[in-house]
């Protein structure tokens, strides 16, 4: 893990390249844009053929995971719809934000959560009051408070095999159905968005997914589609753990903290297998994400090839192995006076301690 000598970066870094050059170069144009959504739906329409082929098939244990990788994909371009980068037109990126949302889940207003964590990633006293680390909740001193019973409850459900399987069900099939809205008319001033609008996003969604799964239901692949859909809501919960939990932390106060160093130094990059890397759509290079979420997923690797190319900036970037990623599961409380993430067995091995001397 290539975590050693973690510091500020200095912008002047970027004395071979020219930012705003870079990213004319890479942010997304229709041409690329319609390209990559091509291809994208012909593999889509590809995989669903298989699976409805060999759905009765001993075959399908190869159908369930390649639709479930191209799910994760769609969720990508999803994302990135979200961003107004996957294409350069607002009205397009909100529409094609629309679909891919049906197939995976998801609805627009998810944007609205999501620009925030872009603000706040790292800053423990944001103005936001927003969680610094989205998937973690409590820290080590919060956790010692626990009675014995809550530290059972809590123990079992952040066991990484529980946590990523049932939490990801519960996000996507549950607060992605109308989490928004209550939040919506409960904090009416922290989101920006009218709630007329959050509604229709609402509403288009639910209504496209009963619809969706109608038609998966008449051709009778119900069962395997939500099986495809659930790998890919793991993937992306695991995917999304990784680019934010990991040691040395980058948790900072509010005077300490950039959007650059949020980036830079407080998002990974995973070192994804060659063969997985169309599937994830260059999220893996969440460093340059957090610090330009403008640059569309499909040319994250050339940007980051070129820039390391010309430039020292990306030094200092935390690259996650396979390996690390692993490991990193168990990571599931901050510690504030050791400024890191820890683990559960960590934490209670020295609560063990204490108690003796």
């Amino acid at each position: 893990m290539s975590i050693e000598n973690k510091t500020p970066v200095n912008p002047s870094s970027f004395n071979k390249i020219n930012e705003t050059e870079l990213f004319t170069k890479y942010k997304s144009s229709y041409i690329s844009a319609f390209l990559d959504f091509s291809l994208h739906t012909f593999l889509f329409s590809s995989s669903l053929y298989l699976l409805s082929l060999f759905k009765n098939s001993i075959f399908s244990i190869f159908t369930i995971p390649l639709l479930g990788l191209v799910l994760h994909r769609n969720y990508v371009v999803f994302h990135d719809c979200g961003h107004n980068s996957y294409t350069p037109n607002k009205t397009l990126n909100y529409i094609l934000s629309t679909y891919y949302g049906i197939t995976t889940f998801s609805s627009s207003n998810w944007i609205l959560d999501h620009q925030t964590h872009h603000l706040t990633n790292g800053n423990i006293e944001n103005e936001y009051k927003f969680k610094f680390n989205e998937l973690l909740y409590y820290n080590v001193n919060q956790y010692k408070n626990f009675n014995f019973f809550y530290k059972q409850i809590f123990t079992f459900f952040h066991t990484p095999i529980i946590f990523f399987s049932f939490f990801p069900i519960l996000y996507f099939c549950v607060i992605q159905r109308f989490i928004y809205l209550i939040k919506k008319i409960k904090y009416k001033q922290k989101i920006n968005s009218s709630l007329f609008t959050i509604i229709i996003n609402h509403s288009l969604n639910n209504i496209g997914v009963f619809f969706l799964l109608f038609i998966i239901y008449k051709n009778n692949i119900l069962v395997y589609y939500l099986l495809s859909l659930y790998i890919s809501f793991i993937i992306n919960f695991l995917l999304f753990f990784n680019q934010h939990t990991f040691n040395p932390s980058y948790v900072v106060c509010n005077k300490e903290w950039t959007q650059r160093n949020s980036g830079l130094l407080g998002s990974s990059f995973i070192q994804i297998p060659n063969y997985l890397k169309y599937f994830t759509m260059g999220i893996e290079y969440h460093h340059i994400h957090h610090t330009n979420a403008k640059i569309p997923g499909y040319n994250l690797q050339k940007y980051h090839e070129e820039v390391v190319s010309k430039s020292n900036i990306f030094d200092n970037i935390v690259k996650l192995s396979m390996n690390d990623c692993y490991n990193n599961l168990w990571l599931v409380l901050y510690d504030k006076d050791k400024m890191k993430y820890r683990t559960l067995k960590e934490v209670n091995e020295e609560i063990e301690n204490n108690k003796n001397n």
